[in-house]
């Protein structure tokens, strides 16, 4: 059974959630209120997600990420959930 877990986190899951970024975590991860989802999409969310970003976006840019996408929009395209239930995301900022 472990194993079948490391597999589907390997998985990516092409999966979108859009929506304003609520809370800021840490560097790495921020919680979102899920205002759209992908006609596409193979799974449920919730209303409010944790994501953790899989590209630290303070790499390229040393502002803190609170600065950067608190009350901001964006669009997380799933790679994967993970055992501590975040979605593991790459980010962007959502401008439609």
């Amino acid at each position: 059974m472990k194993g079948d877990l490391i597999i589907k986190e390997n998985k990516t899951m092409l999966d979108t959630v859009i929506g304003p970024i609520i809370r800021v975590i840490d560097s790495h991860s921020f919680q979102m209120q899920v205002t759209h989802i992908g006609t596409h999409n193979l799974n449920p969310y919730s209303n409010y997600e944790t994501i953790y970003i899989a590209e630290n976006l303070n790499a390229v840019n040393p502002t803190p990420l609170s600065i950067l996408l608190l009350n901001k929009r964006v669009r997380c395209l799933v790679r994967y959930r993970d055992n501590y239930n975040r979605l593991i995301c790459d980010v962007e900022f959502d401008n439609s």
